[in-house]
């Protein structure tokens, strides 16, 4: 922060806070002369000002069941850059010509990555089927997408999302280790429920034993 002259009154007993106060006074007076130059001068400005603050447009939501959702745009950018411009932006209060070019071309790769995603959605929608009855036990041959899990109050679960070849999904959730990501796996399993995410059918299954 820049550092400013400050004529301190006789009257004064704390030079020192008087000073802080006195500059900070003046940054902040600075900031909001910047911001206004800022936005008067760059049409992407306000719109970058709402992205980098989550504001406006790009505001969280708050779900149904009362949690608060973060705009798709901001969760698919987020990250060390974000936040620096971000607080560039709130340090200095404005941007740069290419810091505002840099955070545009963010936004940019951000609505890729989305569109990706969505094209990618809506393709596994469009291959997965459920698969058998519940509780039916049969053979499976699967290849495994992801793997992940979490600590539980019983020990460590698992958590398996899978195909077959027909691009159906299967999702395990348990103690078993079924396997490494890009693994092609034989498994026997009973069919627990039908279920759907992001409007892709799901068989979830229970109890499974390699072949």
């Amino acid at each position: 922060m820049t550092k400013y002259a400050i004529n301190v009154p006789n009257y004064v007993e704390n030079e020192a806070a008087y000073i802080r106060a006195a500059q900070d006074r003046i940054a902040a007076n600075a900031r909001k002369g910047r911001y206004a130059r800022w936005i008067a001068s760059d049409p992407k400005a306000a719109i970058i000002d709402n992205f980098l603050h989550c504001a406006g447009e790009f505001a969280p939501v708050q779900l149904d069941n009362g949690q608060w959702e973060g705009h798709p745009l901001v969760k698919a950018a987020a990250g060390d850059f974000f936040c620096a411009m971000r607080e560039a932006l709130n340090e200095y209060g404005s941007l740069t010509e290419k810091q505002t070019a840099a955070v545009v071309a963010m936004m940019e790769r951000a609505q890729t990555r989305l569109d990706n995603r969505d094209k990618a959605i809506a393709e596994a929608a469009a291959r997965s089927s459920h698969i058998g009855a519940i509780k039916e036990r049969r053979d499976f041959e699967l290849t495994i997408k992801l793997r992940t899990g979490f600590a539980g109050d019983f020990g460590y679960v698992h958590i398996f999302v899978l195909e077959d070849s027909a691009g159906n999904v299967i999702v395990y959730k348990g103690s078993v280790v079924l396997g490494e990501r890009g693994d092609t796996v034989k498994v026997k399993a009973t069919i627990k429920a039908h279920g759907e995410r992001d409007g892709i059918a799901q068989t979830i299954i229970t109890r499974p034993a390699l072949a």
